[in-house]
C-alpha cells in the first residue's frame, strides 16, 4: 500500500514538473513565434525580434517572394491573457506609422483588426513588385480602414471592410515632374471578393481602373494618361507603365 501511495505521489510531482516546465516555455515563448505565424500567411516579415509572443518587438517590412521592403520604426505588441480564458487572442499593436495603438484580435477562422488610420512611405509599394520596384515611388500613403475582419485563418486574401489609400505628393525617381498628382484606392469587402477602385483626384498625371482582391491574388487593371500639357514631359514615365493604345497607356497587375 505505502509502495502505491509513493508512487501516486512521485507520479504527481513529476506532472507538475512537466506542467510548470510547458508553461514556463509558454510564457517565454520566443517573439519570433510571432514572425514564423504571420510569414505562413501574409507578405508581413519581423526583423530583429526581441521579447516573447505575449509581449515583444520588432522591426516590420513587407516582402514581395524576392527581396524586403521595410517600414521604418519598430512595431510593439502586447498579448491580453485574460482574452485566452474565451478562446480568443487579443493584442495591442503600436507604430510610430499608426494614428493611434491598434486592435487585433484572433478567434477560430478570422482575424479581426478595429478601425484605424497609418501613414506610410509611399516606398512601400515596391512590395507589391512591378511596376512599382522600377518606378521607384516617393511621397506618402494615407492608409484609413473600418473595423475589418479576414477570414479564413488570416491569409490576408480576403476581408471584409473599408479601406482606403491615398497617395499624395506621388512622385517616381524616373521623372523629374513632381508631383506626378493625388491618387486614391478604395477597397471594399464583404463576402469572398473585394473590390477596387482607383482614381485620380489630381495633377497631371491621370491614373484610374478597378479590380478585385479575393484568395490572395490581387487582380487590377487601368489605364493611365497625361493631361495634354504635360504629354512631352511624361512620355517617358507612361511608356514603362505598360501598352499603348492611343493616348492612354493600359495598366495591368496581377500578384
Amino acid at each position: 500500500m505505502m509502495r502505491a501511495s509513493a508512487w501516486r505521489a512521485r507520479t504527481g510531482l513529476l506532472l507538475a514538473a512537466a506542467l510548470a516546465g510547458a508553461l514556463t516555455v509558454a510564457l517565454r515563448a520566443p517573439a519570433a513565434w510571432v514572425g514564423d505565424w504571420l510569414e505562413s500567411r501574409s507578405q508581413l516579415r519581423l526583423l530583429d525580434p526581441r521579447g516573447t509572443i505575449w509581449r515583444g518587438s520588432a522591426m516590420l517590412a513587407l516582402s514581395d517572394g524576392r527581396q524586403l521592403t521595410p517600414i521604418p520604426g519598430r512595431l510593439s505588441w502586447e498579448i491580453e491573457l485574460a482574452a485566452l480564458a474565451v478562446g480568443r487572442i487579443s493584442a495591442r499593436v503600436t507604430h510610430s506609422a499608426l494614428g493611434e495603438s491598434l486592435a487585433v484580435s484572433l478567434a477560430p477562422g478570422k482575424v479581426m483588426i478595429g478601425a484605424g488610420n497609418a501613414r506610410l512611405p509611399a516606398a512601400t509599394l515596391g512590395a507589391l513588385g512591378m511596376p512599382f520596384t522600377t518606378l521607384r515611388p516617393g511621397g506618402v500613403l494615407e492608409v484609413r480602414w473600418s473595423d475589418v475582419v479576414v477570414p479564413g485563418g488570416a491569409r490576408f486574401g480576403e476581408l471584409q471592410g473599408e479601406l482606403q489609400i491615398d497617395w499624395r505628393e506621388a512622385q517616381s525617381a524616373l521623372s523629374s515632374v513632381a508631383p506626378l498628382g493625388h491618387y486614391r484606392l478604395r477597397v471594399s469587402g464583404a463576402t469572398d471578393v473585394a473590390e477596387l477602385r482607383l482614381d485620380t483626384l489630381s495633377g497631371p498625371l491621370r491614373l484610374q481602373g478597378g479590380g478585385t482582391l479575393k484568395g490572395g491574388r490581387l487582380r487590377f487593371s487601368g489605364v493611365a494618361f497625361a493631361v495634354p500639357e504635360m504629354r512631352a514631359a511624361l512620355n517617358g514615365l507612361l511608356g514603362l507603365l505598360g501598352p499603348r493604345s492611343g493616348d492612354n497607356v493600359l495598366l495591368s497587375l496581377e500578384t
